[in-house]
């Protein structure tokens, strides 16, 4: 029996190496200095892969078995791959969305997309497009600063132009800001034109804008609306519950940005439970950043090592409440994790600061930043109205040395600090002169 067992076991692992495999249409794909990585529009989920899994995912373009693999695997990696390893991964990314056994059938020419992992450029995970400086608030925390107009912000027809070159570079998502962006007549159209170019899009709105009609129009397009929730309870609750009821009956997920600060962090708990009460998709505490425009309100609302232990201990009390809604927090926490493992880290998406390499802003007049909170001159990577966005992010020297860290190698943590947690929030080291990883 045990001979007979193993048989049959074999006889099931061969049969699972003949199954044909394909990557789901939707998918999109960017190569990292690590590997690469895979995002799946319709879950908002991205996976990261080391080269070897990045390949099998760009290969898997056409239908392959898992021994067809193995010989695409041999040629690029000059090593023989175990066939239950391959099968291994194609699972997991079978698990997660990301590939599928085809329908029988002849596979449509539009879908048969066979890529050399090589071919993929570098790309941002996601791009920060400021649509407007005019809004609506004078948030004491904005990095803006008071300016109330449209003055100098990018044609619809450059914007359009602009999420063209975002999407054909590989970005996966297109965070919308400003200003208050529903200001922008822009907004619907841009929003509209990056679904159509597989981009997901999420804008960031204080809310006051929010109406049935608008929401309808970006119903169908857009990925997440979230709302910013800048000062404790100085917001009304009845608003904020009222915008999130408009959305649920839209069908619209939403989410909330919470920003944590010296004079809310004992009151983290109380905020947390009712948000969750409205049933948000995602809510994401964010630390407060210093910019020229902010300076009195940032050192009044500065958290203290006392006040970020407040904030972790609540938040390890409270991880039996998240479990619809995703809790999720800016780089600028990720000293929060530094008991965790390098390998934990990874698992968790903890990244440090990822300015210049995961992410950059274009501003309304479309200068390039790799921060929000760093538009200086010297921190300018270039204007998309001069040159194409490909190109900046392709040819800066301060993107390239940004996205190497090269700055951070040997910092205040020292050089064998883990890298996802020692490259803090460079906006506060740069602008405070103090190291963001040891707050």
């Amino acid at each position: 029996m045990r001979h007979l067992g193993t048989d049959l076991t074999a006889k099931r692992m061969l049969r699972n190496w003949e199954r044909v495999y394909r990557r789901t249409p939707s998918v999109r794909l960017r190569r990292t200095a690590e590997g690469g990585a895979a995002f799946l529009p319709a879950q908002a989920a991205t996976v990261e892969l080391d080269d070897e899994a990045f390949a099998i995912l760009c290969w898997l373009g056409l239908p392959l078995t898992a021994r067809q693999l193995r010989r695409r695997f041999l040629g690029r990696f000059g090593r023989h791959a175990n066939l239950a390893e391959i099968d291994r991964t194609v699972r997991q990314l079978d698990d997660l969305g990301f590939v599928a056994e085809p329908v029988p059938g002849v596979v449509r020419a539009d879908e048969a997309v066979w890529l050399d992992p090589e071919s993929i450029p570098i790309a941002p995970e996601s791009v920060h497009l400021q649509l407007t400086n005019a809004c609506n608030l004078r948030c004491p925390s904005c990095y803006v600063g008071v300016q109330a107009t449209d003055e100098g912000s990018l044609s619809l027809e450059r914007l359009l132009t602009l999420v063209d070159e975002i999407a054909q570079l590989g970005v996966f998502q297109l965070a919308l800001g400003g200003g208050e962006p529903l200001m922008s007549p822009h907004a619907v159209p841009v929003v509209q034109h990056a679904r159509r170019r597989g981009l997901l899009s999420h804008v960031t709105t204080n809310g006051w804008l929010l109406t049935k009609s608008l929401v309808a129009q970006l119903r169908e397009a857009i990925g997440e609306v979230r709302l910013s929730f800048n000062d404790g309870f100085s917001i009304s609750q009845e608003f904020l519950a009222k915008k999130a009821a408009l959305l649920q009956a839209e069908g619209v997920p939403f989410g909330v940005n919470v920003i944590v600060t010296h004079r809310n962090v004992r009151q983290v708990s109380e905020l947390l439970r009712w948000f969750v009460s409205l049933r948000p998709a995602t809510i994401t505490l964010i630390r407060p950043k210093p910019s020229p425009h902010n300076r009195t309100w940032y050192d009044a609302n500065a958290l203290s090592a006392h006040d970020s232990w407040l904030l972790l201990r609540q938040l390890r009390r409270l991880e039996p409440l998240f479990t619809e809604t995703d809790l999720t927090v800016d780089c600028a926490f990720s000293h929060l994790f530094g008991g965790l493992s390098e390998a934990e880290l990874a698992a968790r998406g903890v990244a440090g600061c990822s300015m210049g390499e995961r992410f950059v802003v274009v501003a309304s007049n479309g200068d390039v930043y790799p921060c929000s909170y760093l538009r200086r001159e010297e921190f300018k990577a270039g204007n998309v109205i001069e040159q194409s966005f490909s190109r900046i992010w392709q040819t800066s020297p301060l993107l390239a040395r940004l996205r190497a860290r090269q700055e951070y190698s040997d910092g205040h943590c020292g050089p064998r600090a883990k890298r996802q947690i020692s490259v803090g929030c460079r906006a506060i080291q740069v602008n405070a002169a103090q190291c963001a990883s040891v707050p």
